[in-house]
């Protein structure tokens, strides 16, 4: 052509120039949209998050508990409902299994071919005839014991063999520990020469100068509970202090978390609803910084805000509700009427709480029923904030509605987008045609005027 372009480059310029105003608004309301999809996504986690860090509170926060004992005669556990208390434990003796052994010269002893070895655990007993066990006549000590652990009613017996070089012990040990549940082996209705190489005996021990007998080692519930396993046995003169009490660290950290998702959330709200100014990218820096430091430790979706989304939300009036209500609902007091600001959390001027540690955690040591009520009572903080949540998270509810939207939007605008594309693409077509007719003429021209 005249220009020295080929008529598929004049179509494609021209068809560039007229599309681009609209692809840029397409893409700019695709990206928009887009963005305010996921700044949804984001503050629904944060909301879940919170919501989360309430049900802890409202869970096991208030009821832990702790237990020490002062040496390694017993371990403890206790649950949520343990008194908090000091006990004194003397073990006197523990609970043993009783055990006794019949020698044989060795394991390979071929056993008599008549008679009936009894065997009795705490008057549970079963018999064995030896004219059914040994009728080939030649079962060994080894068949006798396979018999006693594979009977079918076997009484609570576990039979091994101890070799001693010079012979071997038949050894039957109770399964069970206490005095009750005593081993025998007789033949024919009297003892076959077993002896006896650990005495059954119950537990002996005193809590607090009281004195409890029992069959085994593992006490469960001694104390409201508290479950007690003995180990050892005190030398005379000696015992161990046991101490159960409330798990303060553990309510802490609920009260922490606590502020620290209220904060998270008052932060991103802020950012997803204000426009851009050093306040917010001051809260973006810091929290891509903690980001940073708890990478390695938590495997949660990224919920930090970007710098492309700040304000993306600004628009949505009932975010600031949100905002708001939530601020509102902890700034009050709670119905026993005690105040955030009593266990040592107070608000800033820029809405976000902060804890002072030390007076937390004399507050929780004084008065933790006091903390739990103005948490988990009716109408405490955790059901006012759950109430102010609950419409934004739940199925169906407002963001559930937003994210639904936004999706038929972005749906929409890549239909438009697929449509613009196609009309483009027969714009592009009709240019190419009249351009190359036109290329065409020009060079038939061309052929004609250089006959002359």
């Amino acid at each position: 052509m005249i220009s020295g372009m080929s008529a598929a480059s004049f179509a494609e310029q021209l068809v560039a120039a007229e599309r681009m105003s609209k692809d840029a608004l397409f893409k700019n309301n695709l990206d928009n949209s887009k963005a305010q999809i996921d700044a949804y996504k984001i503050l629904e986690r944060t909301l879940n998050k919170m919501t989360s860090n309430l049900d802890n509170l409202n869970g096991d926060a208030f009821e832990g508990k702790t237990s020490e004992i002062s040496d390694d005669s017993a371990t403890i556990t206790v649950d949520s409902d343990a008194p908090a208390g000091v006990y004194d434990l003397y073990v006197k003796q523990l609970a043993q299994a009783h055990q006794i052994t019949k020698s044989f010269t060795s394991e390979d002893e071929i056993l008599p071919t008549t008679g009936v070895v009894s065997i009795d655990v705490g008057g549970n007993s079963i018999d064995i005839d030896m004219a059914e066990l040994n009728a080939s006549g030649n079962a060994t000590v080894s068949d006798l014991r396979d018999a006693i652990n594979k009977h079918p009613d076997n009484p609570g017996v576990t039979a091994s063999l101890v070799r001693t070089g010079g012979q071997v012990e038949l050894m039957l040990t109770s399964d069970e520990t206490g005095k009750d549940s005593t081993v025998t082996m007789e033949m024919n209705g009297t003892d076959w020469g077993t002896q006896e190489r650990i005495k059954a005996q119950d537990a002996e021990f005193t809590l607090n100068g009281i004195d409890i007998t029992s069959s085994s080692n593992y006490l469960d519930n001694v104390i409201d509970g508290v479950n007690i396993e003995l180990k050892k046995a005190h030398n005379v003169g000696e015992s161990a202090t046991i101490t159960i009490g409330n798990d303060t660290e553990g309510t802490e950290k609920a009260v922490n978390d606590f502020v620290d998702s209220f904060n998270e959330l008052m932060t991103q709200l802020n950012q997803l609803t204000r426009s851009m100014g050093s306040s917010v990218l001051d809260d973006i820096n810091g929290d891509k910084d903690k980001d940073d430091d708890d990478e390695d430790d938590d495997d949660d979706e990224n919920s930090s805000v970007g710098e492309d989304q700040i304000g993306i939300l600004k628009g949505d009036s009932s975010l600031r509700m949100l905002q708001n209500s939530v601020r509102n609902a902890i700034f009050d007091e709670a119905p026993n009427g005690m105040r955030l600001s009593d266990i040592g959390i107070e608000m800033g001027r820029d809405g976000k709480l902060s804890v002072d540690d030390e007076k937390l955690s004399q507050a929780i040591s004084s008065d933790s029923e006091s903390i739990k009520e103005m948490f988990t009572a009716d109408g405490g903080y955790i059901d006012r904030i759950d109430s102010i949540i609950d419409p934004f998270t739940k199925n169906n509810g407002y963001i559930d509605l937003k994210q639904k939207n936004l999706d038929s939007q972005v749906e929409q605008i890549e239909d438009n987008m697929s449509r613009h594309d196609n009309h483009m693409s027969q714009r592009y077509q009709i240019l190419l045609t009249q351009f190359t007719a036109m290329e065409n003429t020009i060079n038939k021209l061309n052929t004609a005027s250089g006959l002359f």
